[in-house]
């Protein structure tokens, strides 16, 4: 049954059409025809905030999050998006959003009053009003609330990216709701234009729309790597605790990892891939699977020193520093292992200019974020990999440079008792305080280079 719909704006010209079948949505809720030639787009991961919170002189770390976004979640069903821009949107109407006297709270809160909130749901014209400016249309679109056998409500949204008249949307909305039915049987179950599964092993959980036939080599290849790659992070940054189940989220295209970038309030035309704390996800395109690869390489570390120290806001040089130590390693599959190597584009660009690169270290070291992502940027990436390289192997070749080992511990022990980055660089610096860094660094590259490969 139809109902209450939405005013429809007046254009001109062609409108997008549904696909001739209808296919299972809503978690096999009911079947109905979608966009056609369109692929499904997922609901974002939750963005968490994450505070300290100090009670009777104890202070833990929270993660809270915005109710509307914890309610559009619970209500998303699909998103699907043509060849042309035009999108269809899917979603069940459970409930108004709840109100806390903050902006934010605990997810297990929100989730129990919106369990209380859609007992007390009853779907009045009021109520749906109020429940579709919550929801917030599309700018250039229409929509109607729906209700199939049962009583469950639901409402339909069409985004267009073409002109359309009046009547043909009217059209559109009248097709969509003429092929809605409660009854799946018939449909196959794998018949789904979202096209997202997951595998998962005790570590990592990847999320993916590629094809499940041709898909599946690259996701078991990746996460063989990542573990592989989670050990060799462990040795070298000890966690300070357990590290729990890691999110990789792998896009079939570059396209669809910008979009889905750009829906989180993102524009990115640059990336293929990176690390995103606040919805805890790694993200990648695997358009070109080497460089999903080196990518996940890079920014798995990211991901695992969020979860390994509990702190996100770690100094640049030992942050971006040990992120490019490890986008080149030797993977041995046989013995699921890998090998940190001198190879790669940081240890190139090293080679071309090593007393560059030397006298920028301390520079680099002091450097806040505002700082290492302006100016010479590569410079700066490149400066932190050949910190990092002389830190966790260099210094291991010679005992001329014992006392650089001891820079990297001791400011993870400095962050994991609640120093600043900041306070913890130049701590654990202050180890080396009467040396010359750079001479050291460049005695280093000349005479042990080659040992180090073999150091740790």
């Amino acid at each position: 049954m139809m109902f209450a719909a939405a005013a429809i704006p007046l254009f001109a010209a062609a409108v997008p059409r549904l696909q001739m079948r209808a296919e299972i949505v809503a978690d096999g809720e009911l079947k109905a025809k979608v966009l056609e030639n369109a692929r499904g787009i997922p609901a974002p991961t939750l963005q968490m905030r994450q505070y300290t919170v100090t009670s009777n002189g104890e202070s833990k770390d929270v993660k809270w999050y915005l109710p509307r976004d914890v309610w559009r979640q619970r209500a998303f069903v699909g998103e699907w998006k043509d060849a042309s821009g035009n999108v269809m949107r899917l979603a069940r109407v459970l409930s108004l959003v709840p109100t806390f006297e903050r902006e934010d709270w605990y997810k297990d809160e929100i989730e129990k009053r919106l369990d209380g909130l859609e007992k007390v749901f009853r779907g009045t014209d009021a109520e749906l009003e109020a429940w579709k400016t919550l929801w917030g249309p599309g700018d250039n679109g229409v929509g109607m609330f729906f209700e199939v056998k049962g009583g469950r409500k639901y409402y339909v949204e069409f985004e267009f990216a073409e002109e359309v008249t009046e009547k043909e949307a009217e059209k559109l909305l009248a097709a969509f709701g003429k092929s809605v039915s409660s009854s799946t049987r018939g449909t196959s179950p794998n018949r789904s234009s979202m096209k997202w599964w997951e595998e998962k092993n005790d570590r990592y959980r990847f999320l993916t729309d590629l094809d499940r036939a041709k898909g599946m080599k690259f996701v078991k290849d990746a996460m063989r790597l990542v573990d592989a790659m989670r050990r060799s992070y462990e040795f070298y940054v000890p966690p300070a605790g357990k590290v729990g189940m890691c999110t990789v989220r792998v896009f079939k295209t570059i396209g669809e990892y910008r979009e889905y970038r750009l829906a989180t309030g993102d524009a990115d035309d640059k990336s293929c891939g990176l690390w995103d704390p606040s919805r805890e996800e790694l993200l990648v395109a695997a358009e070109n699977h080497a460089e999903a690869q080196a990518t996940m390489r890079h920014e798995a570390f990211h991901q695992y020193l969020h979860y390994a120290t509990g702190r996100g806001d770690h100094a640049m040089w030992f942050n971006e520093g040990h992120a490019c130590f490890f986008e080149s390693v030797c993977y041995n599959p046989a013995k699921k292992s890998v090998s940190v190597i001198l190879k790669g584009n940081r240890s190139s660009w090293v080679a071309k200019n090593p007393a560059l690169y030397a006298n920028s270290i301390m520079d680099v070291v002091r450097m806040d974020r505002d700082r290492f992502y302006s100016g010479d940027i590569n410079r700066n990436y490149c400066t932190a990999w050949a910190i990092c390289y002389f830190l966790e192997k260099g210094a291991y070749t010679s005992d001329c440079f014992a006392p650089y080992r001891r820079i990297c511990p001791k400011y993870l022990e400095l962050m994991a008792s609640g120093a600043s980055a900041e306070d913890a660089t130049a701590s654990a610096w202050a180890i080396v305080a009467d040396r010359n860094v750079a001479a050291d660094f460049m005695r280093f590259w000349k005479e042990k280079l080659k040992a180090a490969e073999k150091a740790r």
